[in-house]
């Protein structure tokens, strides 16, 4: 390992990597921070790659090495030694590596090796730098606190490139350089050599797809110490990711070079939304972050999911701060409030006493969605909004570009049926209803009340999903016989 190298550069200004690099070969320029002090980044990020027992999407790398986290096949530099999956191991949450996460019985830092840690205190189970990871070729090994190895004491062999995933995120960028791109996902070089990049891909389906795949260009290479940011294609056409990222559902990123799987992450529901990174860079373990696209990874302030209602969150888990679904003064009159993965209410089980419901749809073709009018009077719903875009307390419907508002003079009679398609012309709604899943809410603004809303799984209104009988009453039934305009 080369010496270290002195901290007064560390003004140096920013040179964020290159963004736009469909066609020219990429050389990533240093992250701020990163080159002086190259080493003792090296080091830092050290004590969290502890190694776990199962490699994520295993189905995307070739088969390891007996010798725990070696590995035979040559990396993109050219040298042999193990890939960036073998070297790091698995992939894990922040929740995988705290000590509440080991085997029901076993306390750790008791100092006893119990099922569930690999190591406590100074009991490492006889293992050597060398014994968990074959590229150290030396060096001490440690117990960090939450009894996984810590491995910022072992010596690697000088020149081996490793190039990880680092930060991920599924929303357009709101911070930084890369402000205002759909999708970002940041490469980090831990190593200490060079790795030539040429070839590789990168992609969100394991099988590496052609349509979902970017391939690297001749001559793209990435220093160690530094990081690579790829950004999703944009309306403009620049980028280089032909994918998107999801935010609010389990995402998987997988990157080869060219042949051999180097690593893998699986992104939890909502982690993206606003950043889900190594801490620190390179590190083995996963957290909340800022978005720091190009620069040092920092975990964030808050976190959405700890079960605490931090910051701007309205509710998180468990803790819904008191809210129920009267409480929430949306018009619904009892039902049950969940908290949903975004830390914000989740009003699907809310129910109203409307008598003009959402009364069937359906998720393909025109993608016909059925109002009926259950009262005994008629409805004037001028101004009234159909849409598929979540709601709640914050919905603005001026934010809202997909709604379909009810023009005037929209009356619905008793015992009548209004059905609304799809489209783009006049009195079509211009939302599609997703095969996957999807959620139709009708509301009425200022003030903002529900009148109602369905939620639907993948495949459930494929052909027909209705209310059995018709009106508020009827329990939501799949794979009805289509009746639009008739009686369910």
């Amino acid at each position: 390992m080369p010496g270290s190298v002195s901290t007064d550069a560390v003004d140096l200004p920013a040179l964020p990597c290159s963004t736009t690099l469909p066609t020219a070969p990429i050389t990533a320029r240093p992250a701020p921070r990163l080159i002086a002090r190259r080493e003792s980044r090296l080091r830092d990020t050290m004590p969290a790659m502890h190694l776990r027992s199962c490699l994520i999407l295993a189905a995307t790398m070739l088969a390891c090495s007996s010798t725990p986290g070696g590995s035979d096949e040559s990396t993109g530099d050219g040298s042999t030694g193990s890939t960036a999956a073998d070297t790091m191991a698995t992939d894990t949450t922040a929740a995988d590596t705290t000590a509440a996460d080991t085997t029901a019985g076993s306390l750790c830092g008791d100092g006893v090796l119990d099922d569930g840690e690999e190591c406590d205190g100074q009991d490492l189970g006889g293992k050597s730098c060398e014994d968990v990871n074959a590229d150290f070729v030396g060096g001490t090994l440690g117990c960090g606190q939450d009894c996984t190895f810590d491995l910022g004491g072992c010596e690697m062999a000088p020149g081996e490139a490793i190039v990880v995933i680092n930060e991920v995120v599924a929303t357009p960028v709101t911070a930084g350089p890369y402000t205002g791109a759909p999708d970002a996902i940041e490469l980090y070089n831990a190593g200490t050599g060079a790795a030539d990049l040429t070839g590789w891909r990168i992609s969100d389906d394991p099988a590496f797809s052609p349509a979902q795949t970017y391939v690297f260009p001749a001559d793209s290479t990435l220093a160690a110490g530094e990081t690579l940011v790829l950004v999703g294609i944009g309306i403009n056409g620049m980028g280089e990711l032909p994918f998107g990222l999801s935010d609010d559902s389990v995402e998987t990123i997988a990157l080869d070079d060219g042949a051999t799987g180097v690593d893998a992450v699986e992104v939890p529901a909502y982690a993206s939304v606003v950043s889900w990174c190594r801490v620190p860079d390179g590190a083995a373990t996963w957290d909340f972050c800022e978005q720091t696209l190009g620069e040092a990874n920092v975990a964030a302030a808050t976190a959405c999911g700890n079960g605490v209602i931090e910051g701007a969150e309205t509710c998180d888990g468990k803790d819904l701060g008191g809210a129920t679904c009267v409480s929430l003064d949306l018009g619904f009159t009892g039902g049950t409030l969940v908290c949903a993965g975004s830390c914000t209410p989740d009003v699907s089980g809310c129910t109203t006493d409307s008598a003009i419901v959402i009364n069937e749809l359906r998720s393909s073709g025109a993608d016909p969605i059925e109002l009926f009018n259950d009262g005994n009077a008629p409805a004037d719903l001028s101004g009234w909004i159909l849409t598929d875009d979540p709601v709640g307390p914050d919905y603005d419907p001026a934010a809202d570009v997909e709604e379909y508002v009810f023009p005037d003079d929209t009356v619905l009679g008793p015992g009548e049926y209004l059905v609304v398609e799809g489209g783009t012309m006049p009195g079509q709604h211009p939302f599609g209803l997703g095969g996957g899943g999807d959620r139709v809410t009708l509301l009425r603004v200022a003030p903002l009340v529900i009148l109602d809303l369905v939620t639907y799984g993948a495949g459930e209104a494929d052909n027909s999903y209705c209310r059995q009988p018709n009106g508020p009453g009827g329990v939501w039934t799949a794979d009805c016989v289509p009746s639009f305009g008739l009686e369910n």
